[in-house]
């Protein structure tokens, strides 16, 4: 009689891709039993803080024993899209490389991978597979940092926009100023938390610390941020609001005219102005000013002297803009027994 594998290891699925390695990885077989207890295995950088342009060994320690085989990739996980090498110190070549690898990666004895030249986007997660002959996953995260101020990488401070609060004429130019640490390695400029993408009218300096907005317009207003970035860290600034200033283009009174007056009752005229900031207000009655100031106009109708027509007139100071308009405000004939006006005294 022929032998048979143990239950337990019949049709086992180790979720584990060697695809890429040579005929020799077959030796492991279908049937990987757990890695027996021992101390834990760690991943140890050398050097600690490794800079941009410089190199890097992300080495486990203790060095595993019984190693069969082991693969290094750019993720959190084991996956095949990310292995960056596979090793197998049985095979020759040992090192194989995979779909993340870049030619600056190679394996070293007992696991270690070495990564030359580096650069920013190399920091991120890696994930290490050990077989030995159990199965061992270990994550690690690393860390590129600049060449001359390396810790300032750490933690990005909130950066600040200047002016931190701007008055624009409509047609005008603006622009705004991003203070941040010299690590910022990406810069991003955002209008009411949208991101803003540059054109003719929105003009960003080579280095992205300056936003000019050309030919401004109303829709221009609102709180501009800049957000910076680097491997590590991402921060916001605080708002800095552009209001633009424009107008009046027109006003008009409401209600409108016509207006019948009823004696005894009450007038209230409002005047609608689209004006930022919001401007001031005058209004005459047959051509006399009534020494009101405010948008509305309100007063019991007790004489006759209260008829004719009424005007609201409108100043942006900023802008310098005056508009106007008028009604005709007469006595309705009805209340004075069907004559034109009131009766004479």
């Amino acid at each position: 009689m022929g032998t048979r594998d143990p239950p337990a290891c019949q049709g086992r699925d180790m979720g584990i891709s060697l695809s890429g390695l040579p005929p020799a990885a077959s030796v492991l077989g279908s049937c990987l039993q757990p890695a027996p207890a021992q101390t834990p295995v760690t991943i140890v950088l050398t050097p600690p803080s490794p800079v941009v342009g410089g190199g890097v060994s992300l080495a486990p320690q203790p060095p595993p024993e019984n190693l069969v085989l082991c693969s290094w990739h750019r993720s959190a996980t084991a996956d095949e899209k990310s292995r960056i090498l596979s090793y197998n110190p049985a095979t020759s070549p040992p090192q194989t490389p995979g779909p993340a690898h870049t030619g600056r990666e190679t394996a070293g004895p007992s696991c270690a991978l070495n990564i030359a030249g580096l650069t920013l986007s190399d920091t991120g997660n890696y994930t290490v597979l050990i077989m030995n002959p159990g199965v061992l996953t270990i994550p690690v995260t690393l860390r590129v940092y600049g060449k001359c101020h390396p810790q300032e990488l750490e933690i990005l401070p909130k950066p600040t926009v200047t002016p931190n609060q701007t008055q624009v004429l409509e047609n005008g130019t603006f622009t705004l100023t991003c203070n941040s640490s010299p690590s910022v390695n990406t810069m991003l400029w955002l209008r009411d938390g949208a991101s803003l993408v540059p054109s003719e009218r929105l003009v960003l300096s080579p280095d992205n610390w300056t936003l000019t907005v050309l030919g401004v317009t109303r829709g221009d207003a609102g709180a501009y941020q800049c957000e910076v970035g680097n491997p590590v860290s991402t921060n916001r600034s605080e708002p800095s609001n552009v209001t633009v200033a424009y107008g009046p283009d027109s006003a008009q009174i409401d209600p409108p005219g016509p207006i019948a007056l009823t004696l005894g009752s009450l007038l209230k005229l409002t005047c609608v102005a689209d004006s930022v900031p919001a401007p001031s207000y005058r209004w005459l009655l047959n051509d006399t000013d009534t020494k009101e100031t405010g948008s509305s106009l309100t007063f019991n109708l007790t004489t006759w002297a209260q008829q004719g027509t009424y005007e609201c007139w409108t100043h942006n100071p900023v802008t310098g803009r005056t508009a106007w308009a008028s009604v005709v405000a007469l006595w309705g004939a009805q209340h004075w027994g069907g004559k034109d006006g009131p009766p004479r005294m």
